[in-house]
């Protein structure tokens, strides 16, 4: 039998489609513990992952929600990532810049802003000068966080972005 990073390469289609389901059984588990909108726990903010690496999908919604955030779904494509946006209506986005597809985090980032009005945060390996410029330029996130990270680093940046993105500023975290 492969390893499951040998299955998410060889099964592109297979591991989208569990991404999702992962992603639907987030917000149940979400719903159950109190933390979506049941008055139960308030929640911290509401935050969409878009993230095409299984793994670290799973480990940055599992530091968020532990963190008292919650996480509305997860998103494997920049095409995915606007339709859960718009479906779920997010305070942030935290988005990773090489996605799954033709098109990358930063075009998802600056259609989700113009279209939504909704604001990103990029969690990146890729913030190379170049990068940044384009990013910035497109997207005005509310800030990069560069991988690898803690799951205390990425619960204070998605804090700090909440805080930015409700008071209706941009500009590095």
């Amino acid at each position: 039998m492969s390893s499951p990073l040998e299955w998410a390469v060889s099964a592109p289609d297979l591991f989208q489609a569990n991404l999702l389901r992962v992603a639907q059984g987030a917000v149940v588990r979400s719903q159950e513990d109190g933390r979506a909108d049941t008055g139960a726990s308030p929640s911290r903010g509401r935050v969409l992952i878009v993230e095409d690496e299984y793994f670290v999908a799973l480990d940055a919604e599992d530091a968020l929600s532990a963190a008292g955030f919650t996480v509305v779904g997860v998103a494997a494509t920049a095409e995915d990532a606007v339709k859960m946006a718009a479906a779920d209506r997010p305070d942030i986005v935290l988005m990773d810049i090489r996605l799954a597809g033709s098109r990358d985090g930063i075009d998802a980032a600056a259609e989700i802003r113009s279209q939504l009005g909704i604001l990103s945060l990029f969690a990146t390996a890729h913030s190379d000068a170049a990068t940044r410029s384009r990013g910035d330029a497109a997207a005005s996130p509310l800030g990069w966080l560069s991988k690898p990270y803690s799951h205390s680093e990425i619960a204070a940046a998605v804090s700090e972005a909440i805080i930015k993105a409700r008071r209706g500023s941009t500009g590095g975290v």
